[in-house]
C-alpha cells in the first residue's frame, strides 16, 4: 500500500501459480480469478468496517462452478460470523450451490 499515492497494489497467488511466490498482478488474472480475488479482498476489509449492510451483486458472473461455490460458502460462513450485520447477495446464477438453512433466505 502506498499511502502518499493513495494505490493499493495488488498480488493474487491462484493455485495453478502457487509454485511462483511473487505472484501475478490483476490484469493478468482470468475473469473468474478476479471475481474470487475480489470476494477476498471484500471480505477481508468488511472485518475492519462496522457497516450494518453488506451486499454484492452479481459477484459470481464470471466464476466457474468451483470458484463460485467457494466463494459462496466463504460469503455464508463470514455472513454467520457478523452478527448484527445483514447481507444481500444478488446472483443470475442458480441456486443449486445454495445450502438452505433457517437463517438463508432465497428469493
Amino acid at each position: 500500500m502506498d499511502h502518499e499515492a493513495k494505490l493499493l497494489d495488488l498480488q493474487v497467488e491462484p493455485d495453478i501459480t502457487r509454485n511462483n511466490a511473487g505472484g501475478r498482478g490483476t490484469k493478468t488474472l482470468s475473469g473468474g480469478e478476479k471475481s474470487f480475488s475480489q470476494i477476498c479482498l471484500l471480505l477481508s476489509l468488511w472485518e475492519a468496517m462496522g457497516s450494518p449492510i453488506r451486499c454484492l451483486d452479481e459477484f459470481d458472473v464470471y466464476m466457474d462452478h468451483i470458484n463460485r461455490k467457494s466463494s459462496i460458502d466463504m460469503l455464508m460462513l463470514a455472513a454467520r460470523r457478523s452478527i448484527g450485520r445483514q447481507f444481500i447477495l444478488i446472483t443470475p446464477g442458480s441456486r443449486s450451490d445454495i445450502s438452505l438453512a433457517p437463517d438463508v433466505r432465497v428469493k
